[in-house]
């Protein structure tokens, strides 16, 4: 059977998670993100809640790299950490870590990450292609959001900035070729799917939350639909 009637991990992800992930990016706080029209104060916290989340990811992949199967998704070039703490550095000062704590979604949302240690290794995957994949391939249309909203450059952007990646497409294609590469039944893909599909709820949990906290109003379909429009046309 060919690729396309015999789907993969990382496609049955990409297909299975399609609805929901179109809602997350539509979201009201990654609306105005994507806008550059976030205030940067909610940046700042939404950056540093963010830190738990890349926190919990980098533990639990150094934490499976030995493992036979979800081992070879053990990826550093990958990881965030270092990148958030010199942008938080920046923007919040050495003392930051002092001042942004976990939220009860950002709670929530590292505990689901940390508990596939024991539940279940292989559904870290579907966590780490979800929040950094995107990102790899989108570098220049974050950059480009983060110069419009707060006339960065060069420091405050380390986040979007993937270095240790010359070619991301073709570090995508490597990518999902290790993912289809894990020896998975196929109950054990749609526990993943079932994995990518409530992780990007925790997503959606985690930014309606901060939208609460900073009072972002609520978009309209039409709104979000142009803009996301209008970000595909400039997407690599």
């Amino acid at each position: 059977m060919s690729e396309r009637d015999e789907p993969g991990l990382w496609q049955s992800l990409m297909r299975d998670s399609a609805e929901i992930h179109r809602a997350a990016e539509r979201r009201p706080f990654m609306v105005v993100f994507f806008k550059a029209e976030l205030p940067k104060d909610a940046y700042i916290e939404y950056l540093g809640r963010l830190s738990y989340i890349y926190a919990a990811l980098e533990e639990t992949s150094e934490a499976l790299k030995d493992d036979s199967v979800v081992g070879r998704m053990h990826t550093p070039e990958l990881h965030r950490s270092a990148a958030i703490d010199a942008d938080m550095r920046f923007l919040a000062g050495e003392d930051w870590r002092d001042r942004v704590k976990p939220s009860p979604q950002t709670e929530s949302y590292v505990a689901a990450i940390r508990s596939t240690i024991d539940r279940f290794p292989p559904a870290f995957a579907p966590h780490q292609w979800l929040r950094y994949l995107g990102n790899v391939l989108a570098q220049r249309i974050n950059l480009r959001i983060m110069n419009k909203a707060y006339g960065f450059d060069e420091q405050g952007t380390a986040f979007f900035r993937f270095d240790r990646i010359e070619d991301p497409r073709g570090f995508l294609k490597s990518y999902h070729e290790k993912m289809n590469s894990m020896p998975l039944d196929d109950d054990q893909i749609k526990r993943c799917v079932d994995e990518v599909n409530g992780a990007w709820q925790h997503q959606i949990d985690f930014t309606d939350e901060l939208a609460a906290d900073f009072g972002l109003r609520h978009v309209s379909v039409e709104e979000a639909e142009q803009l996301m429009s209008d970000l595909a046309a400039h997407h690599p």
